[in-house]
């Protein structure tokens, strides 16, 4: 149970139940205002052990930043300073509600050419889903029920 919900593939998950978006999201989110620069947001990344920020003013989430996306923006302002994070990051950020399944977080990611997605309740950022995320469901999804595994 992650945050007082069942995880899908996990024991006591019924797994006739589709997961949503926000079973498998990251939580609590690790945020970053726009303004602050792509190193120190590289710098927070590798202190909080994630490979996504999401990026915020407020209560208001703009968008989403990957390590590869701080790397390219420190790489093209190199040697100056390095570019602002919300520079860095479409606006608006690919979303999910929290209440949606993980099929359509998983279409969310590809039409948006990314492998992550802010996960949405009421408005509100409460989560971040990565494709790694829905990987990690699938794994143990099939852990789960080897039985199947030969009937293909």
């Amino acid at each position: 149970m992650r945050d007082g919900r069942a995880g899908y593939g996990l024991p006591g998950w019924n797994m006739t139940v589709q997961a949503s978006a926000l079973d498998l999201a990251s939580s609590p989110v690790v945020a970053v205002r726009p303004e602050l620069d792509a190193m120190s947001a590289l710098y927070e990344m590798y202190r909080r052990d994630v490979h996504h920020l999401a990026v915020v003013v407020d209560d208001d989430a703009l968008g989403l930043v990957s390590a590869a996306d701080l790397l390219q923006g420190i790489a093209a302002q190199y040697p100056k300073t390095s570019a602002p994070v919300g520079s860095l990051c479409p606006v608006p950020g690919p979303r999910v509600d929290a209440t949606d399944d993980i099929g359509i977080a998983a279409q969310r990611m590809i039409d948006a050419h990314t492998d992550a997605v802010l996960v949405m309740r009421d408005g509100r950022l409460c989560g971040v889903l990565t494709a790694v995320d829905l990987v990690r469901s699938i794994a143990r999804t099939r852990a789960a029920r080897p039985e199947e595994e030969g009937s293909r």
